[in-house]
Formats: C-alpha cells, structure tokens, sequence
C-alpha cells in the first residue's frame, strides 16, 4: 500500500510538472495567439512576477513589508538608461550593472530596515520610496528630469533586436527561472532560517540563527530581482520617466503579493494577473488607488493567507489522509547517537558549566542575587522553586538571551560569555522555552531541520541552484531529522504545519529541535507542562538515554514527582537567591524548600510527624 501511497504522489507530482510546462508552452504562445495590447498586459505581468517574487521572499520568508520597492526598480531602470544612452553600452552590460547598483543601494537602506523592525521598518522603505521618486525629479543631468530618459536602445543579440514578442519571450523565460529560485530557497536551510526568524526571532537564534544574515539575504535577492525587472521595462519601452515608479506603483507591488499569498510560490503570478487585467477589464484608470483599497481590505479581512494560501490550506488536510509514511525515518536510531552525542563526552572533564556570582537587576526588581551553581558533566540539575524565583531568569542569562550584571561562567572550564542566543549555541548550548515556541509556519520536520541550519547549511547561491551538494545536505539533515523524532517517540505526521500539534506532542518537537543542534548542555524551560503521564514517562525514557550518552541537562520543572525521578542534583532558588542544592531527596524534604514552596504552617506540621 505505502508503494502504491508513493507512487500516486510520484504521479501527482510528475502530473504538477506537466500541468506548469503545459501553462508555459500555452502562454510561450501568445504572442501569436493575442493581440499588441493584450501582449502588452502579459508583458507587464511577467514585469511585476519578476519584482515580486522577489518582494514575496523578503515578506512572505522573511517578514519584511517593503512599501518602497518601486525605487529599487527605479534605480535598476535609470542606471541602465543612463549608461546606455550616455555611452552607448548594450542592454546585457547595464542590465548587469543596473542590478549591481539596485543592490548595492539597497544594501543601504537594507541596513537600517532590518535592524529597527516593527513599525519603523515600513516607514523606512516608504520614505526610501519618496527620495528616490524626489531624486529623479530634480538630478536633471542624471534622470532628465520630469520629462524622464527617451530613446532607450532595445536589447539586441548580434543582428536581431528585440521587438515587443521577444521581450515578452524573454520576460517569460526570466519570470520562470525566479519563481523557481524562490522556490528552490523554500526548500532549503536558507528558506527555513527566514521564515524561523519571522515566526520567532528568540527561537531562532537560540538554533544560532542570525537574523541580519538572513533577512540581509532575502533583502539583496530581492533588490537584484527588482533592478533587473526595472532595467527590462525601461529598454523595451524605449522610455522612463518618475512617474512610472511612484507611490502608487510601490504599492502595487505589495499588493500583489499579499493578493496572491505570501509566502507561496505562485502567489506574484496569480495576485500579479488581477492586478494588470482587473483595472483594465473594469475601466477604472481613474480610481486604481481607491480599487487598490478596496482588494487590499478585503483581503486582509476574508483571505489573510491571500488566494494560493487560503487555497491550500484547504486543500491541505484533504490530500493529507492519502498520505503515507515516509520509509526514510527508519535510519538506524543508534547511528543518529553516534553523530549525536559523541561531542557530548570529554575525557577527564567533571563540571560542564560554573556560574560564579551571578546578579542580573531589572529595574529595581533583584531577580538573581550571587547566584553560584556547578553542573557536573553527564547529569540532570533540576532548577526548583515557587514561581518567581528567578530560575527562568537564570537559563536566560545562561543562554544569552539576558546579559548579567555581574558574575562569571565557564563552559568545559573556560571562560564564558555569553553575548547573545545565538553565540551562545554556537558554544553547544541548546535550550527550550517555558512556553512553546516552534515555528508553527514550519512542519514537524523542517522544525527539527531548521535545528541544523547552523551546522549544515550550504551557500546561498547553492540553495537558489538547489545544486546536488545542496540536495546531499538536505537528504543527510532530513534523515537524521526523522530519527531525531524517532528518538523522542513521535509518531504523528511529520509533514503536518506544527501549528495543528497538540501542544504536549509541541513540547517534544521542541526538545528534538533543541537536539538537532548537536548541543552538549541542555536547558529544559517545564518541558513537561501540559503533557500528558503518557507523555510525561516517554519524556523521562528520553531525558535518561540523552545522559546515558554524556550529554548535560538543566531542567527547570514543577512536577516534584519527575523532579525526584530524573534529577541527579536539585538547586533550590526563592527570590532569586539559591536557598540549597543537594540530592533530590534532600532538598525535596528540607525544611527551607517545603517553607518556601508552601509556608511556615507545613514545616511547623512536617517537624510534628
């Protein structure tokens, strides 16, 4: 049956393949098949799939809403104009050099972009949008000023020279290869990185995720893809002015791609072609922005997700149940350990991490006072105390996620400091949150995969190309991302959005997660919050065999029954300072512990029995 499960898909697949060279061949076509102003319309459409598959990939992977584009293909487009009616150079040389310049301008203004975020991340790329338009008015020695740059010359490709057909041919052709790159970057460690720092960017650096690496990497693709687009529009028109990139035209440019769906590879296509011919087949030339206005509520309030993504959503869970096992997760869980843990174990080594008088202030609130800890190498130290006690504050500073404000940390006897999440991972530092924080965008799977990216992740260029060293990287990441889930006992659909996850099964796929970045020190934030016994005792099974094969844990937890089950060592805090530390069943009947968990009546009643 499972042959027959992945044999259907091969032929789905195979019949997808057919359906897209069917559609390319149909429209390869229509240069014959329809008249100039209709060409005209498809030519513009292949512009605008062209700009925003690449606008797709820094909103939809990378969460970044750029209101501003049209001046990144401005600047594509003049460049390339000017150069060529300047001096005379060929289409292929400025193109090549509108597209550097779209990049390296738009390194500038990706700087600033990225690193404010929020609200002021959009209103970076408009007023970027408004100086360029502003620019092009004034620099009459450059843009010429309102009246723009005529007499552009047509790509030529030794005696022919391209007419509308070709430029139209050749705009399929271009529209094509990048939807496939966007696609191919979907499917890698690359693409995963992006969307993992949207989703969450705490999560994510605590898997070593830099977030300015990838959004810097989605931002350079999408100036390029913009500039080139840009370059194409002003040689087959023969003419540019600023009014072709305005406001207006920036927020086409979103509007496609919210329309279409963000994120999903067709969506330019699909929101690019209501876009183009709905004005059109409406009349309504006059009122576009007020139209405009209108599709983008009503998108916004009945498909969020945009038409692509609302429709698979919905095709989703009806193709879902056809869907069989995947055979590859049956790789031999035992060489997955071998590769696993084998950095988790140093000869000689007794103490994984010492914290020496840690403080960390907020405000006047003194969440951790001279906080001292050792962690022996090879065990479980539970962290335990009421609520408020600092322990969480604690992993956060051990992590990096906060800085302390005094003290000092070794990791394998040298010395620590831990700046941030991310570098702190690279240190073999793995942790999980008090609350589920997988990346619910992502399946069970690329959860776990994203895990790896750090460790594996190929080139940018190699994951646009999906190159065969690419490929090999992602068969290896996905077969030990099958049997970390192996290992933690997970037995659901691995291919399902994380977001359907019940969210004690969410707990367990965090913890692969965390384990897929190969770490020697653990930090467990209540992993057994809101699981079922069941799940409770496979959690306790994992917690001993990932010990049992040297790795270290910190685990932070309120169930005192798994407390004393699992932990080598318990440290109690309360009020931010530790009030004792010694073997489970020390410090679990310890007169302090018990006063500061329940008050002074239950120690009076304990020292009576």
């Amino acid at each position: 049956m499972n042959q027959l499960i992945r044999q259907s898909f091969g032929y789905r697949a195979a019949a997808g393949w057919i359906a897209g060279l069917a559609a390319i061949g149909l429209l390869a076509a229509g240069p014959w098949m329809v008249d100039t102003y209709y060409l005209n319309l498809l030519f513009m459409i292949g512009i605008f799939v062209i700009t925003c598959t690449g606008m797709n990939i820094l909103i939809g992977y990378c969460g970044i809403v750029s209101i501003g584009h049209a001046g990144v293909m401005a600047i594509g487009a003049y460049m390339s104009s000017f150069l060529s009616t300047k001096y005379g150079l060929s289409f292929w040389t400025v193109a090549l050099l509108g597209m550097l310049v779209s990049l390296l301008i738009g390194s500038l203004i990706a700087i600033p972009t990225i690193r404010a975020g929020g609200v002021y991340l959009s209103m970076i790329t408009i007023a970027f949008g408004v100086v360029i338009h502003e620019v092009l008015i004034r620099w009459d020695a450059f843009s010429g000023g309102p009246l723009g740059i005529s007499g552009i010359a047509k790509p030529q490709v030794a005696a022919y020279t391209f007419d509308l057909k070709g430029m139209y041919l050749f705009v399929l052709a271009l529209a094509v290869i990048a939807l496939l790159l966007a696609r191919n970057l979907r499917r890698s460690s690359w693409g995963r990185a992006m969307i993992a720092t949207k989703e969450n960017e705490i999560a994510a650096a605590s898997l070593g995720i830099r977030k300015f690496t990838v959004q810097y990497a989605g931002f350079a693709i999408s100036a390029v893809l913009a500039g080139l687009s840009g370059a194409i529009y002003a040689h087959t028109n023969s003419f540019i002015s600023p009014d072709t990139y305005n406001f207006q035209t920036s927020v086409q440019l979103v509007l496609i791609v919210i329309l279409g769906g963000a994120g999903r590879v067709l969506g330019p296509v699909i929101g690019a072609a209501i876009i183009v011919f709905l004005p059109e087949v409406l009349d309504m030339e006059k009122l576009r922005m007020a139209l405009y206005g209108g599709i983008m509520f009503a998108v916004l309030f009945f498909l969020p997700k945009g038409i692509v993504g609302t429709l698979a959503g919905w095709l989703s869970p009806r193709l879902s149940k056809f869907a069989g096992k995947d055979d590859r997760r049956t790789i031999a869980i035992s060489g997955l350990e071998k590769g696993l843990f084998s950095a988790s174990l140093r000869a000689g080594e007794k103490h994984m991490l010492v914290l020496d008088g840690i403080n960390k202030h907020f405000g006047g609130l003194h969440a951790l006072k001279d906080v001292s800890l050792t962690v022996a190498s090879g065990t479980i130290h539970s962290l335990v105390g009421p609520n408020g006690a600092g322990k969480t504050t604690l992993l956060n500073v051990i992590s990096g996620l906060y800085s302390a404000d005094q003290g000092s940390f070794a990791l394998h006897g040298k010395t620590l400091v831990p700046r941030s999440l991310s570098a702190v991972a690279e240190l073999g530092i793995a942790r999980t949150f008090q609350h589920s924080r997988l990346f619910k965008e992502l399946s069970v799977l690329e959860n776990v995969m994203t895990g790896m990216t750090k460790r594996e992740r190929s080139g940018f260029g190699s994951s646009l190309l999906r190159t065969p060293k690419q490929l090999r990287a992602e068969r290896v990441m996905e077969e030990r991302s099958h049997a970390l889930l192996d290992l933690i006992g997970y037995e659901g659909d691995r291919h399902m959005p994380a977001s359907q996850l019940p969210y004690g099964h969410q707990r367990m796929v965090e913890i692969a997660r965390a384990l897929a970045t190969a770490p020697s020190l653990l930090l467990l934030d209540e992993p057994a919050a809101g699981m079922t016994a069941a799940e409770i005792e496979q959690l306790e099974e994992l917690l001993r065999k990932l010990v049992k094969h040297g790795m270290t844990v910190i685990l932070i937890e309120h169930h005192m029954d798994f407390v004393q089950r699992v932990s080598d060592t318990v440290t109690v805090l309360d009020f931010g300072k530790i009030i004792g530390t010694g073997s489970p069943e020390q410090m679990l009947s310890d007169p302090r512990v018990i006063q500061a968990y329940l008050g002074g009546e239950e120690v009076a009643a304990s020292a009576e029995h």
